[in-house]
């Protein structure tokens, strides 16, 4: 093989390694973890905190204290997305006013653990923290910067 096609072939591999960098498959799978948060936001979050999670949706004029504008969860906190807060407010263990009592908040059973499957591993808890999960990637990557 003479030295250009050696050159081309070498190069040809640098540009490949280079190509597939960002294409493996856990990027994959984060992406499809955020599409089913997005899902997710479009059909539990919406009605209240609107299709841009400004706090702008169709209930949120009749609801005090208004919806939060989920986009600046992270300006909010200091500039790093507060996931354990967030979570603990999705899955009814920090109370909002506004989402109504542990027993019935406004997630429905979607977004909520039983009080005594809360610490133990059940198909039903590990669905349940999966949901949560996707919502919150989903909410971390359309956080204002």
């Amino acid at each position: 093989m003479n030295t250009f096609f050696r050159l081309l072939a070498w190069n040809g591999s640098i540009a490949l390694l280079i190509m597939g960098m960002g294409m493996s498959p856990a990027w994959g799978q984060e992406q499809e973890v955020i599409e089913g948060g997005r899902l997710l936001f479009q059909k539990f979050c919406v009605s209240c905190h609107g299709p841009r999670a400004i706090g702008d949706g169709p209930l949120s004029e009749s609801l005090n204290p208004k919806p939060a504008n989920l986009t600046k969860l992270s300006a909010n906190d200091g500039g790093s997305f507060p996931f354990w807060h967030a979570y603990r407010t999705i899955d009814g263990r920090e109370q909002i006013p506004s989402h109504g009592t542990r027993a019935m908040p406004v997630f429905g059973i979607w977004f909520r653990i039983p009080e005594d499957e809360v610490s133990i591993e059940t198909e039903w808890a590990d669905q349940v923290r999966g949901r949560i999960w996707q919502l919150l990637s989903y909410l971390e990557t359309i956080q204002e910067r």
